[in-house]
């Protein structure tokens, strides 16, 4: 009987100290909430939202952006689940156009080579892909930064 005593008693003592934890933690998130709200409040303050929307909805109707086709996505998933990680480096083959130019190993080593094959024989050295994908990046993101920031 002592020992039901001393069960029960060890289990509502772990069943208190939970709730206390419980109740301290719920605590420290309204607190944490409270100020969050605070400092919201200080910062959004004088500030016009509606001025701020209105000026980035006016920079992306100047660089033109439109959100991506989700279809897009879509095909880039199924591109990466089926060429792995050489998918990056896919883009239109310059050769046949219906084709993406991914990574193959060859007997000479790692070479960019056409998915239409036999169809389409274009290859080209991993590396001028490579550079060539890197170049076209950061091309892209010059043409919109001076897009974006033509009319500052």
């Amino acid at each position: 009987m002592e020992a039901l005593l001393y069960i029960v008693g060890i289990y509502g003592g772990f069943a208190l100290i939970g709730w206390l934890f419980s109740r301290i933690s719920n605590a420290f998130t309204k607190h944490r909430e409270k100020i969050r709200d605070q400092v919201a409040a200080e910062i959004l303050n004088g500030l016009d939202i509606d001025n701020v929307i209105g000026n980035y909805k006016q920079k992306l109707a100047h660089i033109k952006y439109s959100k991506t086709d989700p279809i897009n996505g879509q095909i880039e998933r199924m591109k990466e689940q089926l060429w792995g990680s050489s998918a990056v480096l896919m883009k239109e083959c310059p050769k046949c156009k219906e084709g993406h130019l991914i990574a193959r190993k060859g007997k000479f080593g790692k070479f960019m080579g056409c998915t239409k094959y036999p169809k389409c024989d274009y290859t080209s050295k991993i590396e001028i892909a490579r550079a060539e994908y890197k170049k076209s990046i950061n091309e892209q993101i010059i043409d919109d930064m001076r897009r974006a920031y033509s009319q500052i």
